[in-house]
């Protein structure tokens, strides 16, 4: 009796913590105009943010991969230490001694601006098959949102109650309200930032939105998807 006790105990304080912590889902349709800092919000890792400054081809890419950026300068004891190494070449180790060039070579150390930024959450880009043809064809892809600035106070009003139930500019747009273009950019090149977070970070992961929407009994109900926890993504 005792034993059954403890371990339906054991079971109700296991249901307990996992009810505590839960899980957060944040999603973002690959047409938000702040898809790419979306995007790169949760790399923690230097070296491909690096990476991804030097060979995207995006300005924006590249800039907002630059400002996550920080670089620290080495102090002149830390010079005089890597020098010294590089002086004394054969009483180190050969990763000691690439360390010590590649140091003195950028002058400093880069680590991560922020790094706590969403760290309580998972993320994910909501695909679209518009964009995903884009990709295959490697054409232009506007990233476009409701022009809110242009609304009449009636507009915005529908937009405050209407809004996150429709949460796809393309349907919003369908619906005869304004959208607005922001920015064109090259569609592999979004996917290529998606590609590379996703090996080197686990994130963001990706839900491919309007295969959801097209295999969903939730159309029959007058519904559709526009986001998913993180178990379905």
């Amino acid at each position: 009796m005792k034993a059954k006790e403890s371990g339906r105990n054991a079971l109700t304080r296991s249901h307990e913590r996992v009810t505590k912590l839960g899980a957060q889902m944040i999603m973002l349709q690959n047409s938000h105009p702040d898809i790419i800092e979306f995007i790169i919000s949760k790399m923690q890792n230097p070296r491909i943010l690096r990476f991804i400054l030097e060979t995207a081809e995006e300005p924006k890419i590249q800039e907002l991969a630059k400002e996550k950026l920080k670089f620290t300068p080495l102090t002149k004891i830390e010079v005089e230490m890597y020098e010294s190494i590089l002086k004394h070449k054969k009483h180190h180790s050969k990763a000691v001694v690439k360390e010590a060039e590649e140091k003195l070579q950028e002058g400093g150390t880069y680590s991560v601006n922020n790094p706590e930024f969403l760290s309580g959450a998972n993320i994910s880009v909501c695909l679209t098959d518009d964009f995903m043809k884009a990709v295959e064809e490697d054409s232009d892809y506007d990233l476009r949102f409701p022009a809110i600035d242009e609304y009449t106070d009636e507009e915005k009003a529908i937009y405050n109650e209407k809004w996150h139930e429709v949460g796809d500019v393309r349907e919003w747009e369908r619906m005869g309200f304004r959208v607005r273009t922001y920015q064109t950019i090259k569609a592999k090149e979004l996917w290529n930032l998606i590609n590379i977070c996703s090996t080197y970070s686990a994130e963001p992961g990706i839900f491919y939105l309007d295969n959801a929407n097209n295999k969903t009994n939730a159309v029959a109900y007058g519904q559709r998807v526009v986001a998913t926890n993180p178990c379905g993504s």
